[in-house]
């Protein structure tokens, strides 16, 4: 068997096995023609172009061959972790998303501190109320509330006693109206609810389900939770006297009720009465 022969046999040895090694018959090949090929050694010799001999051709091919072929299997080998298994890559975590500030603050726990309120006297509608130190009086009422003119909600109307929180977030508002004798406290308040309670009257027919008990100096009354506020309503002596708070029910920690309670707590009515306006009396 020629050269020719034998270099034939071991590449077409190779490229049929598919092996990730090369065969040991190529490998001899290879170093026999080596050993038995002349080698040119003058580098004067100028880069020849003619056409190399056929046996040049097998090697060059099968060294070709075998140098793709390791490096293909060095690139393809998973690189070998602990006892050999591949070492997976880190996960990278997504970054959490940053919580969404609230879209409306806790308000303030108002102070129901009555002992260290400040008290007020209307001369005009004839009490004194407390209300807490850290609020100011907004409005002194400088003409009396009269009904319908006045049942329109205006929290700084000039017919109001008005108290208000730092920050104006909260106020408050008293005020009294005298009414025809034989008028009931029901009565008087299902007739203002619907110009109060505009643009939202439906509040008027459920009223009983969000009203209750309420006290002011010993004489007995109703606590209404509207949806925009909340107001308590006393009879006596043919008046009727409103304290209200301009916010909702839920407003607050602890409810809107319980600070319009304690500031029904400090609510007196004067000896003498309210002091002579000359309104006339609202309708039942």
């Amino acid at each position: 068997m020629n050269d020719d022969q034998v270099f034939e046999r071991a590449t077409r040895a190779f490229l049929e096995d598919g092996s990730d090694r090369t065969p040991a018959a190529a490998i001899d090949a290879v170093l026999l023609a080596v050993r038995t090929t002349p080698q040119e050694r003058d580098l004067r010799i100028p880069w020849r172009t003619a056409p190399m001999p056929k046996p040049m051709r097998l090697v060059a091919a099968i060294a070709i061959i075998v140098v793709v072929g390791v490096a293909a299997f060095s690139l393809l080998r998973p690189s070998p972790g602990v006892d050999g298994a591949s070492t997976p890559s880190p996960a990278v975590s997504p970054s959490a998303p940053a919580p969404s500030p609230s879209t409306r603050p806790t308000p303030t726990p108002y102070s129901i501190n009555t002992p260290t309120w400040t008290t007020y006297t209307s001369a005009r509608y004839g009490f004194s109320i407390g209300y807490p130190a850290d609020w100011s009086v907004h409005t002194r009422a400088t003409r009396d509330w009269t009904y319908p003119a006045d049942a329109a909600v205006n929290m700084y109307s000039t017919a109001l006693e008005t108290f208000v929180a730092p920050g104006d977030s909260i106020a408050a508002a008293a005020w009294s109206v005298a009414v025809k004798s034989g008028t009931t406290l029901d009565a008087w308040i299902q007739a203002y609810c619907p110009l109060a309670e505009s643009p939202a009257p439906s509040d008027c027919t459920t009223m009983p389900g969000r009203t209750v008990a309420a006290t002011m100096d010993g004489h007995a009354g109703s606590l209404v939770r509207f949806t925009q506020d909340t107001q308590a309503f006393f009879l006596v002596n043919d008046r009727i006297y409103v304290v209200a708070i301009w916010q909702p029910e839920d407003f607050i920690p602890g409810g809107v009720s319980r600070l319009l309670e304690a500031y029904l707590s400090t609510m007196h009515l004067l000896p003498g009465g309210p002091s002579p306006s000359g309104a006339s009396p609202s309708p039942s």
